[in-house]
């Protein structure tokens, strides 16, 4: 029973609904024994697709093969034969086949995790709660969540902006990346600039960069990379600038052979120098014997998460610092056909690449005018650009974040930065800790807000993991509490019959 003012409870409140989000809800919906009430919160309106798949642009392509984008951690072939067996959106994308290696356009990706959320939604037990679901036992909100607030009762009250409050057992906060931290120079009033573009991925942001005018792109990453292959089609004239710090770009897939593993549990490295140290060595010998130094770096990934576990903090720090620009673009790459597009483009001129750092960002009459000093040459230079968009990666310290969510939860002591800031303090299994260090009981989290715990943890194949095993747990407990209910209510029935 709930009071006339308080809103009545559901199972599970899942806050955001890109691909952890959406993977949480369908492995719920999938493996729940019985009725569960469950509502997805997504203020873009988009369920199943988040930032990473919701773009529209056919150049921007998975930068995993196809063979090993499955969104169930024991089927990783399931999104091949998913696409595989739907030929009329293949041709929407002018494909005829795919094959294991094809890299496939992110967009097609979404539509396949939308599709598991709806046939997971279809197939569900009918729900009993109080929201009435559209169909099976999955309310979609589109709305955005601005607070979780613990309940006395150990429930989670979700406040959402106009609109009513939902109170949940269980709150998953899928939060996702957030866009990127502004450039750190000792004049900020660029920021306030209507030609500086701190986002992106909006559609303005592209829509202002295909004008006919020259533009910069802070960042060599593969954010950067999908602006450039946006531009490539949509921009006809004006120069496409890019600078970043070392002018690193993500290396390009290859077929490889598998290479053995070298890691362990009980032997990992430790310290980030003995690591590099160790890698080198493998990629030598490994060269040696015909693989290639992708068969070695997808070796250490079963590892990954252990050994960044395994070090200590000053340890994790130097490695960020003097490792991880050159790990990233080794680690997370990206599809030949991309890579060769911009190669094109530089050959063309329409792309310049330079490697330095930046100075000054200002403003002149209808443009920017940037600063830099190379990386080599030691030689300042200036650009004069109609935009500068940021693409130096996703802000990771929540502390900068302008999210109504995270502020809120912030204010209130419930969440807390881990020691480096590169996400959320969390415990075992995605739990949310407090100001106080404590457990914040049923409040959980999964993919980048874990990046301190687990460093790894923003491509699919550790996400969809975490989101198989975070269901896994919820139902789990929502299984033992009913046990409990029904055997309290057994009791009084007993009792009563006595009397």
């Amino acid at each position: 029973m709930h009071s006339s003012t308080e809103p009545p409870c559901i199972d599970v409140a899942i806050i955001g609904a890109g691909f952890c989000g959406a993977m949480v809800a369908v492995n719920l919906l999938r493996n729940a024994k019985g009725p569960i009430d469950i509502a997805l919160i997504e203020r873009c309106g988009t369920f199943g697709k988040g930032l990473a798949y919701g773009t529209s642009d056919h150049a921007h392509l998975l930068n995993v093969p196809a063979a090993k984008m499955g969104a169930f951690p024991d089927d990783h072939e399931h999104f091949f034969r998913w696409a595989g067996s739907h030929p009329d959106e293949l041709q929407h994308y002018g494909l005829n086949h795919v094959t294991p290696g094809s890299f496939l356009p992110r967009e097609l990706y979404g539509r396949y995790v939308s599709s598991l959320l709806d046939e997971a939604e279809n197939t569900a037990p009918n729900g009993t709660g109080p929201y009435p679901a559209q169909r099976g036992s999955l309310q979609r909100i589109t709305a955005e969540a601005i607070d979780v607030a613990p309940q006395s009762n150990g429930r989670l009250k979700v406040r959402i902006r106009n609109a009513p409050d939902i109170v949940a057992q269980h709150v998953v906060l899928a939060l996702g990346n957030f866009p990127p931290g502004d450039p750190k120079l000792r004049d900020q009033r660029f920021h306030r600039n209507d030609r500086y573009l701190e986002n992106p991925w909006s559609t303005q942001t592209k829509m202002k960069l295909a004008e006919p005018a020259d533009v910069l792109i802070l960042g060599s990453g593969l954010t950067a990379l999908d602006l450039i292959l946006s531009l490539a089609a949509e921009k006809k004239s004006g120069a496409i600038h890019l600078l970043s710090r070392r002018g690193l770009f993500p290396m390009p897939h290859r077929p490889v052979e598998s290479y053995p593993a070298f890691f362990d549990k009980h032997h990992l490295p430790k310290t980030a120098l003995q690591a590099c140290r160790v890698v080198r060595s493998q990629v030598k010998a490994a060269q040696a014997e015909g693989y290639d130094w992708r068969a070695v770096i997808d070796a250490i990934r079963p590892f990954s998460q252990q050994i960044w576990q395994h070090w200590s903090k000053e340890e994790r720090r130097r490695f960020l610092t003097h490792l991880k620009p050159f790990w990233e673009p080794h680690r997370h790459r990206a599809a030949p056909e991309a890579l060769n597009l911009k190669s094109q483009l530089e050959r063309s001129g329409r792309l310049r690449c330079y490697r330095g750092r930046v100075l000054g960002i200002a403003p002149g009459d209808k443009h920017l005018i940037v600063n830099f000093r190379e990386s080599v040459a030691r030689q300042e230079k200036q650009l004069h650009v109609a935009y500068v968009v940021n693409c130096t990666g996703p802000e990771c310290n929540y502390h900068k974040l302008k999210d109504p969510l995270v502020i809120q939860l912030f204010s209130r002591g419930i969440i807390i930065p881990d020691p480096l800031f590169l996400g959320l303090d969390v415990g075992v299994g995605g739990t949310i800790l407090n100001l106080q260090g404590e457990r914040v009981d049923h409040l959980y989290t999964l993919g980048s807000p874990q990046k301190g715990m687990l460093f790894e943890t923003t491509a699919v194949p550790e996400l969809r993991l975490q989101a198989a095993e975070l269901a896994r747990r919820i139902l789990n407990q929502l299984e033992h509490r009913r046990k409990n209910r029904a055997a309290d209510q057994a009791k009084e029935a007993l009792g009563a019959f006595h009397i």
